[in-house]
């Protein structure tokens, strides 16, 4: 026999399906609620008897007629050769939207969700479809969304501010709250502002809504005395700052490793960009190296050919620099084994670089990896020397 605990699952469950929810927001009147349950067959009416009885007594202490609210039990007869005729439920059921909260402890919870709803609709029309979509959205944000409302009503009225988020200045609700709240409010703003106030391209929030942000900064080397900024060679400015540079370079390097980039050699018409990383992608926006010639040397394992590979995506002519089969077999002494190594062939390498990758992999099935680090700086002075002779360049001159 069904126990009150049994009723109130089923109906909690009726509530975290948002059924109930999608049914407020689309104004449809509130329709008797039953709850399936399964009634005692004649054996085990007979075998059973004194514990059905017991549930019975425990479902009427529970149910609106003792409490006042609640669901309520319809009765039918039911006729038994030993027993005679028993009275048992035929029906179990919230006839009442306020029997309903009430029972499962929502009726504050709901109130404020159909009140906020209603606010909503009437401020904000566009988000009644994605409110009907996802009820989540206004139910687990309660108690913020008239703030939630208040930031995109503030970026209506200022699209593409062009500013920080500290800047932005509204009663009661400060950045914080903001940089908190962005994926909620992602979904509102996509609703709510035109499509020339949104970025649709743009992953990250601010770039999404013409905010000002905290831009990756670009650290690079110029090897070249005769092309310094100011008598500086040793920079780092803000990826914005850096796609404006104008400079006589013919060459960039790129190199993972600090170390590495601030010993790398003076090469003449040249700079070296260092410890970006997988930050590599954020170069794709400076389109000046469109028309240089650029040569990534990365660690020679999995992720270091990763890296090029997505840098090659973005600047397809992108050279690597000793990332062989030689520099490899010249240095395996130095290797170490790769913790979490790259199981695929990353999509943009030359077939030289695939058998490079492949050839990572030791007989006992050990990812190799060679640090940048580790090689000697005589074999680095040595592939620039081979690319001067290449290129004409004269490195003696620096």
């Amino acid at each position: 026999m069904i126990t009150p605990q049994d009723i109130r699952a089923k109906a909690l469950r009726h509530w975290s399906s948002y059924t109930y929810h999608r049914l407020c927001l689309s104004g449809t009147p509130w329709q008797a609620f039953d709850i399936p349950f399964g009634k005692p067959s004649g054996r085990e009416l007979l075998n059973d008897f004194a514990n059905i009885r017991d549930s019975l007594h425990e479902l009427q202490t529970s149910a609106k007629v003792t409490l006042g609210y609640g669901y309520q039990i319809d009765f039918e007869p039911v006729a038994h050769r030993q027993l005679g005729e028993q009275h048992l439920p035929s029906r179990i059921y919230f006839e009442t939207e306020q029997d309903f909260l009430r029972f499962i402890g929502k009726l504050s919870v709901a109130t404020q969700f159909k009140h906020l709803a209603q606010q909503t609709f009437e401020r904000h029309p566009a988000l009644a479809e994605i409110l009907h979509d996802k009820p989540r959205w206004l139910l687990d944000n309660l108690a913020v969304w008239h703030k939630l409302l208040s930031v995109a009503a503030w970026f209506i009225a200022h699209p593409l501010p062009d500013i920080f988020i500290r800047q932005i200045d509204l009663p009661g609700i400060d950045s914080k709250f903001i940089e908190q709240h962005k994926t909620q409010l992602i979904v509102l703003l996509d609703a709510l502002l035109p499509p020339s106030a949104i970025k649709r391209e743009a992953k990250s929030f601010e770039r999404r809504y013409g905010l000002r942000f905290d831009q990756h900064l670009i650290r690079f080397r110029l090897l070249d005395p005769s092309i310094a900024l100011a008598g500086l060679t040793d920079l780092t400015l803000p990826l914005e700052d850096f796609c404006r540079l104008e400079l006589p370079l013919e060459y960039v390097f790129i190199t993972e490793n600090k170390v590495n980039g601030l010993a790398f050699p003076t090469f003449p018409g040249s700079m070296v960009i260092f410890s970006l990383g997988y930050g590599v992608g954020s170069l794709a926006v400076a389109d000046w190296l469109k028309t240089k010639r650029i040569i990534y040397w990365g660690d020679l394992d999995t992720h270091g050919f990763e890296i090029l590979s997505r840098l090659r995506e973005i600047f397809p002519y992108v050279e690597s620099m000793l990332m062989d089969r030689t520099t490899l077999a010249e240095n395996r002494t130095l290797c170490v084994p790769e913790a979490s190594p790259i199981k695929e062939i990353p999509t943009f390498l030359t077939d030289a670089e695939q058998n490079t990758f492949n050839a990572l992999s030791s007989p006992d099935g050990i990812a190799l990896r060679l640090e940048q680090e580790r090689i000697p700086f005589g074999q680095i002075e040595a592939f620039l020397r081979d690319m001067e002779i290449s290129t004409g360049n004269n490195m003696s001159q620096l």
